[in-house]
């Protein structure tokens, strides 16, 4: 098994060993949503506290979280949220029907004046070509929360380096098939 091999196993299917019951079944995603958590710091853990403060039963509204090393974890660092876990809807946008059918992914850090650490590129290029392969979503359903119709936001940050990531998700691409 390659490291890429490894690193997919870990975010899809090692976490359920963890569950407390029967792991949730997988649901029939569409879209995945790129956010950025408009914070210097933070974490799944601190994101999911505030989520609750404002009301949230489930908690963290996003499925995954990419760290940038400055709560204790390791930069690039992927946390799997318990709605990934229980595969429910996200909390992400103000759109239910893009909570219901994208997985949301939040980069810790303010895009609107800096990017994202290259670790932290690099694992979200990972995350999101294993979703894409998983669960066949195109390159066209994955968006910026911004892009999304009715979102009215500059998230995931005017500075996030969007032409980077789509050709390097292309490149991943090329690597999957060799």
């Amino acid at each position: 098994m390659n490291w890429r091999s490894l690193v997919l196993a870990s975010i899809f299917w090692l976490p359920a060993a963890f569950a407390e019951d029967v792991p949730a079944p997988v649901r029939n995603w569409e879209y995945i949503v790129i956010h950025h958590s408009a914070t210097s710091v933070g974490s799944a853990e601190t994101f999911a506290a505030n989520h609750r403060a404002r009301g949230m039963v489930n908690g963290l509204a996003y499925h995954f979280v990419i760290d940038n090393g400055t709560s204790g974890l390791p930069d690039g660092h992927i946390e799997t949220g318990s709605r990934w876990l229980q595969q429910l809807y996200g909390g992400h946008c103000r759109q239910q029907d893009i909570n219901e059918r994208g997985i949301g992914v939040c980069l810790v850090g303010n895009f609107t004046d800096r990017h994202p650490t290259e670790k932290q590129l690099d694992s979200l290029v990972l995350l999101v070509r294993g979703l894409q392969e998983q669960f066949s979503i195109p390159d066209d359903n994955v968006l910026g929360h911004g892009e999304v119709v009715g979102e009215y936001s500059e998230c995931p940050g005017r500075d996030f380096p969007w032409a980077e990531f789509r050709g390097r998700l292309k490149e991943e691409i090329g690597r999957a098939h060799v």
